[in-house]
């Protein structure tokens, strides 16, 4: 029975995890109709929706591979990860900050853009980390999340 107890304590590692990619997911999913940045490029109208809708989808896919702990999630998490950091990383490289916020319809200061794209970039990079150091909490070897 106590084997039973830590592997349930185990997995409540996990749960933090899944609000993360869910508050990800929901805030990606409240800017639909709005300019969507993306690799160096802003994309409006209906590309940008399909851009909002293809990451939330993403995310809802990850969300479910990591309550189901499945093996391939983890990969696709990391890969998910690194994507969204060079993503954020080229968006503040190669857009102007007056462009996003003007489209955003934001009034940020330059800095504190700068700033809070660069705290993005630096937490998808420990999301990384801890998704590799807990990798033995994925313990689900199907390729199906069914």
């Amino acid at each position: 029975m106590a084997s039973s107890d830590e592997k349930k304590r185990r997995n409540f590692v996990l749960v933090p995890l899944v609000g993360v990619y869910l508050l990800s997911m929901l805030i990606t999913l409240s800017h639909l109709g709005d300019s969507f940045p993306f690799m160096g490029k802003l994309y409006s109208g209906d590309a940008g929706e399909e851009l909002i809708f293809a990451s939330s989808v993403i995310s809802l896919y990850l969300i479910v591979g990591i309550l189901k702990r499945q093996r391939l999630t983890l990969w696709l998490l990391i890969a998910y990860n690194f994507l969204e950091s060079m993503n954020g990383l080229s968006n503040l490289l190669l857009l102007p900050v007056q462009q996003i916020t003007t489209a955003s319809g934001a009034i940020v200061p330059d800095y504190h853009y700068r700033v809070n794209a660069f705290s993005v970039f630096v937490l998808f990079l420990l999301l990384n980390l801890f998704l590799y150091f807990n990798r033995d909490r994925f313990d689900n070897k199907s390729i199906y999340l069914w």
